[in-house]
């Protein structure tokens, strides 16, 4: 079975996230990983920390601030889900945080003053933090593998501006029961920060172009969450009206838990009184809806591989997708136009000896007539937009 992965992207609504999953998968079977985008530990590296974090454990789920790329490092096949959030509202939620988070990274420099929210804001690698996340270790231009594996990789993309109907998509996708939880918002402001806060989005609306590519994949994950709603038909909205009364019910008595943060200590414990709400016609509607057939929906690709070399004007690498049985094809692409393809299943001894689909996901493929001149070239795995990694740019 594939791992479940979360793709926690800070502040997107994490910690009242964290109490769910804690609920669905128990909190000893979640194994919690940072992986920043700037990590230099190679793969091998990153696997032998991720299993040693497994060793002795029944892990159910990976979560943690990391890059989409565990299926390779793994080289085990990976569901992965995710919330984005605006990055201008969500930087600025990361400033505000250190107000109330003491290990945050710039606490001292923000508490104090020396660091402003606009100076926050416009800091190096703030417009891009949410595309790097999504794009993972990558050759090609981060917006465009950030695209690329939000459409073709990630099995669930939420939007955390539509956090309750994000969580019953990922629910009803990833096979939870009805998921109850009690808001958390950690970032407990004074009123004279909230102002502050206040202050700095209306200033912040004129540098929203330096955030200009994870707008982009913001607009992009929205629309997409809209469509797999969409397919889900009325029965959807029928469930999420029913789950919304549910978590009217629990915010009535949330009290200050909603101050509470979550770590994954220990199983997180929802009140005496949800055990009314789990009796009710609602909850049991929410959970009949889950437990329904699944609508049809484009599987999720773990693409791996890569361009080895160019040599006599053939095309030398691998690819495979972790998540099919079948050997994947490969097309050469200049812009949008494809200009050759081949199947990746010729036998190499030196993948089969590292246990790649037996050794049978190589191929060749010869250029056409006039493609080495091309600067824009591109090998993607057929059926997605997911680029093979050329780290010696040996195609244009």
């Amino acid at each position: 079975m594939p791992h479940h992965v979360f793709l926690h992207v800070p502040k997107t609504a994490g910690s009242s996230l964290r109490t769910v999953l804690s609920r669905q998968y128990g909190a000893r079977h979640v194994l919690y990983f940072d992986l920043g985008s700037g990590d230099p530990r190679p793969m091998p590296e990153v696997a032998k920390a991720v299993r040693a974090g497994m060793a002795g454990r029944d892990i159910r789920l990976v979560t943690g601030h990391q890059f989409l790329g565990l299926h390779q490092a793994l080289r085990e096949p990976c569901h992965y889900f995710t919330l984005l959030r605006d990055p201008v509202e969500r930087a600025l939620s990361e400033y505000f945080y250190a107000f109330t988070y003491p290990h945050h990274a710039q606490r001292e420099a923000i508490t104090s003053g020396a660091l402003s929210p606009i100076g926050y804001l416009t800091g190096q690698g703030r417009g891009d933090a949410q595309a790097r996340q999504i794009a993972g270790r990558t050759t090609r231009p981060v917006l465009e593998a950030a695209l690329a594996n939000l459409a073709d990789a990630v099995l669930v993309a939420g939007v955390a501006e539509e956090f309750d109907r994000s969580l019953l998509l990922m629910a009803r996708r990833l096979g939870w029961a009805p998921p109850l939880y009690i808001a958390r918002n950690v970032t407990r402001l004074s009123p004279d920060q909230a102002a502050a806060r206040d202050r700095a989005r209306a200033e912040a609306a004129a540098l929203r172009d330096l955030f200009a590519t994870d707008i982009a994949l913001h607009e992009a994950a929205r629309a997409r969450f809209e469509a797999d709603v969409a397919a889900e038909g009325p029965a959807f909205e029928a469930a999420f009206a029913a789950f919304a009364r549910c978590q009217q019910a629990l915010a009535a008595g949330a009290g200050d838990k909603v101050f509470d943060r979550y770590e994954f200590q220990g199983d997180d414990v929802l009140p005496p009184f949800v055990d009314a709400i789990r009796v009710s016609a609602d909850h049991a509607a929410v959970a009949a809806f889950l437990a329904a057939p699944p609508v049809p929906a484009a599987a999720p690709r773990n693409i791996m591989g890569r361009v080895d070399r160019v040599e006599d004007g053939v095309v030398h690498g691998w690819a495979l997708d972790l998540l099919a049985p079948q050997p994947v094809t490969v097309a050469l692409k200049a812009g949008e136009a494809v200009l050759a393809a081949t199947r990746a299943q010729m036998l190499r001894p030196d993948l089969a000896a590292a246990g790649l689909a037996d050794g049978h996901c190589a191929f060749r493929l010869r250029l056409p007539e006039g493609a080495a001149r091309r600067h824009d070239l591109r090998l993607v795995v057929e059926g997605t937009n997911i680029a093979l990694p050329d780290p010696e740019t040996c195609l244009g």
